[in-house]
């Protein structure tokens, strides 16, 4: 598959914007950024990566509460009475522990621990958005910089075929019509050419700011894009990808984990309709009207009973939710097959259209364009001839570099899609 990058336009545009190189000063160094770079950069600087690495700290929180056990209650009590001149009084102090013997604590553990293995996957998916979002960005401020470089090429061709028209209208060479002909397609071309940078610095920026370069003190030097982004050919099949898609893709993983920890939850709230008993110990001290004290040990229990809240209504909702996730995992599963499908056929085909292109185009077609505006120079052939052959050219190389980056972003998709490595 051919590609030709727009490694100096990229400097270019780089160089526009970070102004802090001027005309006859020293150029500054150049960083160099590959694909690998802009994804680390973009995971440290991402927003939505922190949000989602806060909440797995929160989810592994909860995990930890999940597992303690009820703190015991210490209580006091003292009773005194008085008759007919006598008092009698006692004191009891007791130890009171709620037991949880419906395997409470078990269920919230494993809802809770499936939900911090939940929160770990969400933090893979963001890092795999984040990943798609920078391949698209890099291959458009690739392409973006490949026809601002065709622009240029195409404007500085038709200041060169004005100058030439001047001079032949000058001696009579050519009609005053060619001529302002002419002079309107430079024209035209000169505002391609600066569309093009437009589009290109804008493409850059975008890099810039998802890579959270924008935001650094040490980027005064401008960068150039070093990626040449040529993956080998997919050698799997639709199916295949399908497969690695259904179990390594980080959402579908976070959504079967939630689904679990739903069931947990729901196991809980049934498990929750068992009463918890309290057990108490302690130690009484009493002072008999007309005796001597006694002390001695007490011990108790109490039971609450399920005579008006049966959590039934907790237990129904907390069923119907672990349903409702379930069924979220299935759809998902469903939209991730068709998904796979639909980029993989895309891909394919873009594959299979870059192929065509790229056997027609590279050194022999910017050569028979050079050839050309020779021949227009010379006189040999004319002026619709040699625009003819600019925009067939022109019109070829943005179509390729358009449809490369479209190719990118498709196997860019594919590599969110599968959860695997495809660049």
């Amino acid at each position: 598959m051919r590609i030709t990058l727009c490694v100096a336009s990229c400097v270019a545009g780089a160089l526009w914007l970070f102004p802090g190189s001027v005309a006859g000063q020293e150029a500054p160094r150049l960083h160099r950024l590959a694909l690998a770079q802009a994804r680390e950069l973009a995971r440290r600087s991402s927003p939505e990566i922190a949000a989602a690495r806060h909440a797995l700290a929160a989810a592994a929180g909860r995990e930890r509460q999940a597992g303690a056990w009820p703190n015991p209650t210490i209580a006091y009590s003292r009773e005194q009475t008085s008759r007919d001149g006598e008092s009698s009084a006692q004191d009891i102090v007791s130890l009171e522990q709620p037991l949880e013997v419906g395997g409470q604590r078990g269920a919230r553990r494993a809802a809770a621990g499936f939900a911090r293995s939940a929160a770990e996957a969400r933090v893979a998916s963001a890092a795999a958005e984040v990943d798609l979002e920078v391949a698209r960005t890099y291959a458009a401020a690739v392409a973006a910089g490949r026809r601002a470089i065709l622009a240029e090429e195409a404007a500085g061709a038709f200041a060169r075929a004005v100058r030439t028209s001047e001079a032949r209208l000058a001696s009579g060479d050519v009609s005053g019509y060619q001529n302002r002909r002419l002079a309107l397609e430079a024209a035209r071309y000169s505002a391609f050419r600066l569309e093009a940078l437009v589009a290109r610095d804008s493409a850059l920026r975008t890099l810039i700011s998802l890579t959270g370069l924008a935001d650094s003190a040490g980027t005064a030097a401008p960068f150039e894009l070093t990626d040449t982004l040529i993956p080998a050919p997919l050698t799997l099949s639709a199916d295949s990808l399908a497969g690695l898609a259904l179990s390594h893709r980080p959402e579908l993983r976070a959504r079967r984990l939630e689904a679990n920890a739903g069931a947990a939850d729901a196991r809980l709230a049934a498990a929750e309709r068992i009463p918890t008993p309290l057990v108490s110990a302690g130690y009484k001290h009493e002072r008999p009207a007309g005796a001597g004290s006694l002390g001695g040990f007490v011990a108790g229990i109490s039971l609450p009973l399920a005579l008006w809240d049966r959590r039934g209504g907790a237990v129904s909702a907390a069923r119907a939710e672990a349903a409702r996730r379930s069924t979220e995992v299935e759809a998902l599963e469903r939209q991730t097959a068709r998904e796979v499908g639909v980029a993989f056929t895309a891909h394919q085909a873009l594959a299979d259209q870059l192929a065509l292109l790229s056997a027609q185009l590279g050194s022999s077609a910017a050569t028979a364009l050079q050839a050309a505006e020779v021949a227009h120079r010379e006189g040999e052939i004319g002026l619709l001839e040699w625009l003819d052959s600019v925009r067939a050219y022109q019109e070829a190389e943005a179509s390729y570099a358009t449809l490369w980056a479209e190719y990118i972003a498709r196997r860019a998709a594919l590599e969110r899609a599968t959860g695997a490595t495809l660049f």
